[in-house]
């Protein structure tokens, strides 16, 4: 056998050419000229076969993932190493040198590529929307005949930032548009619905409350022809806040903490923790605040009574002793308070 190249004969040919001859004209690698990959501006998303994908990678890493990924390298290579560099970046076009070792036939091999990568920026349709101001939910946070107070404002105002910082890496929709305050509440516009809801399940498992939600028709998506809408959520808080003394069935009970799904009272007379369910929240009426609560002293104290001072007329007031009534001593001050004319003692903060 003989090569029709060089003419050597009595030799092994490879795809009808001598190993010399082969290897003279073989490519070991394939790589285009130039790659041109589509960025945000902004937040550096991908465009890849029609859809923008956030792979939170720095423009320096998405360059070597498109030489990565348009690198054919033949099946005849073995022990293949191959090196990528970025020479110089000029304006967005970025100069690159793919450089391959390895070995072909009992051969090493040694070959260099200089290829192009363009850098198209553009804007991905999340960072559009959020560069105009885009949202598609409102939480409006209220309270049930009160004014919301500045601290609750400023926890709802850090609970949606943490929130939102967190989301922000999987969802580039959960943004704050705008936040508005007015003399009834706070109104937060959200980026997109799916973000909205997740916040205030976040505010109500630290401020509890009752929501409401309101959809409505702003329009029609032209591309699809299905409706676009926007909701308004209403977080309404209770008329109580943690601290706060509240009636419920008869019972007297100052509330202790509070999260999405419940309320957790003390009852005044027997002491005992109990919950109450948001849903049953019309059935609570507040009957004293925080803020009344007064200081007053023990005077004598027995197995069966604890006698204090009453705390405006100064009178000795004979009350049932209880557990959590004995650590208190004579002379000591304690907090109670006065609700239809009747004093509780408030048991010791553990």
């Amino acid at each position: 056998m003989f090569c029709p190249q060089c003419g050597s004969s009595d030799v092994e040919l490879h795809e009808g050419l001598c190993k010399n001859c082969f290897l003279k004209e073989f490519q070991p690698l394939s790589i285009p000229d130039e790659m041109v990959v589509t960025l945000c501006a902004h937040c550096h998303s991908n465009l890849q076969e029609g859809k923008w994908k956030d792979l939170g990678l720095p423009e320096e890493e998405i360059i070597y993932r498109t030489l990565e990924e348009n690198i054919q390298l033949d099946s005849l290579v073995e022990n293949p190493e191959i090196d990528l560099e970025i020479i110089q970046m000029r304006g967005s076009i970025a100069e690159c040198l793919v450089s391959l070792k390895g070995s072909v036939l009992g051969d090493e091999i040694y070959q260099e590529y200089q290829v192009n990568v363009r850098l198209n920026k553009s804007v991905c349709p999340d960072c559009s929307k959020f560069n105009s101001g885009y949202y598609e939910a409102v939480i409006q946070l209220r309270a049930q005949n009160r004014t919301i107070s500045p601290q609750e404002i400023q926890s709802a105002d850090e609970i949606i930032k943490e929130a939102l910082t967190r989301m922000w890496e999987k969802n580039r929709m959960a943004y704050l548009a705008q936040r508005a305050a007015m003399k009834e509440g706070v109104d937060y516009y959200i980026g997109s619905q799916k973000s909205a809801k997740r916040l205030v399940s976040a505010l109500r498992e630290v401020l509890g409350g009752v929501v409401k939600e309101s959809p409505r028709l702003m329009g029609q998506d032209k591309s699809t022809g299905k409706g676009l809408y926007r909701t308004w959520i209403s977080l309404r808080l209770g008329e109580f806040r943690q601290g706060d003394f509240i009636s419920y069935e008869d019972h007297i009970g100052q509330v202790l903490s509070m999260d999405a799904r419940k309320i957790v009272v003390q009852d005044m007379l027997s002491l005992e923790i109990s919950s109450i369910l948001w849903k049953e929240h019309e059935k609570i009426k507040t009957v004293a605040q925080s803020k009344d609560v007064q200081i007053t002293t023990v005077t004598s104290k027995s197995p069966q009574e604890i006698q204090i001072l009453h705390p405006t007329s100064y009178q000795p007031l004979d009350l049932d002793m209880k557990e959590q009534f004995q650590g208190y001593d004579i002379g000591e001050e304690i907090s109670v308070i006065d609700i239809h004319d009747k004093i509780y003692i408030l048991p010791k903060n553990e």
